[in-house]
């Protein structure tokens, strides 16, 4: 073993350079050790000497350590049963730490708050009976029915002195201010003098007023009521401070309170108190702290009854201030127990059997910590079991990366881990499957784009001119092969034809449908001579035409397929165009502002055998527009599900109205993009534009 060991270690110091520098530094560390022990150098230099040996020994550190690393994640947990033993680890037992650590953490910062709030619930309990005292002292001054100012005031401090003087120990401190006319009356509640009398903020215009205040840095509970009496208005402010033995009796039976208030002075200045610098160059902090005179800690019922801190803040206001408004520096009451004191309390106010529910969670916490054990134990049990089959698994996996896709496990499944060498026998299976039509995609894809471009020298390659009238169009695939037509169709040197059209559906059906749309109409038109001369008759319907693709389409296609057509015919002679419009979106007409819209025709064509169209004929005036369009530019969606709509084209062929018909057309693309914020086309879109000139 040792032979071993030392044959690894010559091997590293000779195959790697910077194992040479580790051992070099070793040693380099071990010669300064032995010379701090047996020689006196200069304290200076052996400390130069030894920054370099730590220097140069993180460098070896940090190497040896990437070494590491990268030897565990290739060798130890090479095997699948080591790293599930380590995701197991980080699976359940790092959570459970978590979760422990998050459920103490909780505990401390929910009893702290408990605690806090106890005492803040007893501030304000304290509180409420200072106002219910003014009221009692203000009901007495009303009933006496003395007019003499002095006489009155001197009553009502007989009254605290005689009838409230057993009180005195329930409100520690406790100072008591008269004012009647010009009388004014200062006392304590305990007999004691009561210094300067309290004033009364000209912010205070109620009759009322009870709150906590911060007053020249201390803490006080004041209350102040005002009451018209047959000796002039009486004003009668209680004041009871934050002092100790107030403190006491808010925390009896929770712990020892202490409340902190802070002032700001100036820097340079003589503060009072205690002092604190938390912002040295612009201010001192001065804080004023009060704590509990007698209370301790209560003692610890268990070894997990730990001592908890709780903290509120108070939000006092501030009374020598000339409006109502709070303090500007905060003010904290905060408080220390124990877990057992704050849980008496709080099962106390629950009832007899409020214990019951807190047993019956530390039963379910056991309980679940068994089960965690016991899965523990079955889940290094089957780990074992899942090992078993991953070394012919993975001999097969390196078959089938060779491309022999005719390998086949054949194991029995005896459960679902060894039913994954059956799944993986039909896994290859599809592959091999899958190799085949992936090969007859390509083939189809290659037909595809053969119809695509067959499609594309369907679509007018020119556009024709005649007198008075450019046109323009363009169509968008949804697909690879598009259910839209549209066609400029030259009948002579004067007339042209504009065939807008909708196929419903989308895909090679609609595209194989539009084809026969296209051949059928064209047919009507020529003869296929090679001059390419027109067969139509000077005057002809463009209801005739339509009414015959009706027919032809209804006899030759399923009943399900329809188009919605447009056709009409321009007469550069006489400005005319006469049109008929079969279920078809109208187009739109832009003159001098205002819009028409070429509805006059009939149904759809193909859906029934025999439809009665009719004409409809207009005057293209210079300046016109003729915006012919299909349901692919105005449904579109947003991702809320709202159309493009037909007012959103009118408004953006308003706003470019006099642009080349190129520049409309995209900007109108390009607003249903921006519409729909999607690359992919919901519809085909079609635009045919003709503008008079």
């Amino acid at each position: 073993m040792l032979t071993k060991g030392f044959e690894l270690l010559l091997r590293e110091y000779r195959t790697h350079r910077l194992a040479r520098f580790t051992a070099w530094v070793l040693a380099y560390g071990a010669a300064l050790w032995v010379s701090d022990r047996f020689t006196r150098a200069a304290g200076d230099v052996s400390g130069l000497l030894w920054f370099v040996f730590w220097v140069c020994a993180l460098v070896s550190g940090v190497y040896y350590l990437a070494r590491l690393m990268r030897f565990i994640r290739s060798r130890l947990l090479w095997r699948l049963r080591r790293r599930l033993v380590v995701a197991y680890v980080f699976i359940a037992f790092v959570p459970i730490l978590l979760i422990f650590s998050l459920v103490v953490m909780g505990a401390f910062i929910f009893n702290g708050q408990l605690a806090a709030y106890l005492v803040v619930l007893r501030l304000r309990d304290h509180f409420d009976e200072i106002e219910q005292v003014n009221r009692v002292v203000l009901h007495e001054a009303r009933s006496t029915g003395e007019t003499s100012p002095q006489v009155m005031l001197k009553g009502i401090e007989k009254f605290y002195h005689t009838e409230l003087v057993n009180y005195a120990t329930s409100y520690p401190g406790m100072i008591i201010t008269l004012y009647l006319g010009d009388e004014t009356h200062s006392f304590r509640l305990d007999g004691n003098s009561a210094g300067t009398p309290l004033t009364v903020p000209s912010w205070i215009k109620s009759k009322e007023f009870a709150g906590m205040v911060i007053d020249n840095g201390q803490l006080a509970l004041r209350s102040v009521e005002r009451v018209q009496t047959p000796a002039g208005e009486l004003t009668l402010v209680l004041s009871q401070p934050f002092t100790p033995e107030l403190l006491d009796m808010v925390g009896e039976g929770i712990g020892p309170v202490g409340a902190l208030t802070t002032k700001r002075v100036p820097e340079g200045s003589e503060p009072e108190g205690k002092m604190v610098i938390n912002q040295p160059g612009a201010t001192f902090v001065v804080t004023h702290a009060i704590y509990s005179k007698s209370l301790k800690v209560p003692e610890r019922e268990n070894p997990l009854d730990l001592v908890v801190f709780g903290a509120s803040s108070l939000d006092p206001i501030y009374w020598g201030g000339d409006q109502e408004g709070n303090a500007a520096e905060p003010a904290f009451v905060y408080v220390e127990s124990r877990f057992s004191t704050l849980n008496n309390h709080l099962l106390a106010a629950l009832g007899e059997y409020s214990r019951v529910p807190v047993a019956a969670f530390m039963a379910v916490a056991v309980f679940l910590l068994l089960i965690e054990v016991v899965a523990l134990i079955i889940g290094v049990r089957m780990t074992r079991t899942m090992t078993r089959t991953v070394d012919t698994l993975y001999d097969a996996t390196e078959r089938i990366k060779a491309g022999d896709f005719s390998y086949r496990m054949h194991f029995p499944p005896q459960d679902q881990l060894t039913a994954l060498g059956e799944a993986f026998d039909g896994m290859t299976a599809s592959v091999e499957r899958l190799m085949q039509e992936s090969q007859e995609r390509l083939r189809l894809q290659s037909e595809l784009d053969i119809a695509r471009e067959v499609q594309r020298q369907l679509f007018p390659q020119s556009v024709p001119r005649v007198p008075g009238l450019s046109l323009y169009g363009v169509c968008k695939a949804a697909r690879s092969v598009s259910g839209d037509y549209y066609d400029f169709l030259k009948l002579d040197e004067y007339r042209v034809g504009l065939v807008l059209g909708d196929v419903s559906g989308k895909g090679i059906s609609a595209a194989l449908l539009m084809a026969g749309i296209q051949s059928a109409l064209r047919a009507q038109f020529y003869n296929g001579s090679e001059g390419g001369g027109s067969s139509i008759s000077t005057q002809f319907s463009t209801a005739r035409i339509v009414d015959r693709l009706n027919r032809q389409i209804y006899a030759n296609t399923p009943l399900e397929k329809y188009v919605t057509f447009f056709f009409a015919v321009y007469d550069a002679r006489t400005r005319s165009l006469s049109y008929t419009n079969a279920g078809h979106l109208a187009p739109i007409l832009f003159r001098d502002g205002k819009i028409e819209r070429l509805r006059t025709g009939g149904t759809v064509v193909g859906l029934f055998p025999s439809v009665t169209y009719e004409v409809g004929e207009i005057r293209l005036e210079p300046n016109d527009l003729l915006l012919a369009y299909t349901d692919g530019i105005t449904e579109p969606e947003n991702t809320y599900g709202e159309e493009f709509g037909e007012s959103r084209l009118l408004e953006v062929t308003r706003a470019m109205l006099n642009a080349p018909p190129e520049v409309l057309v995209t900007e109108i693309y390009r607003s249903v993009d921006e519409w729909t914020g999607s690359p992919e086309l919901q519809d085909d879109m079609t635009l045919l534009l003709g503008r008079a000139w």
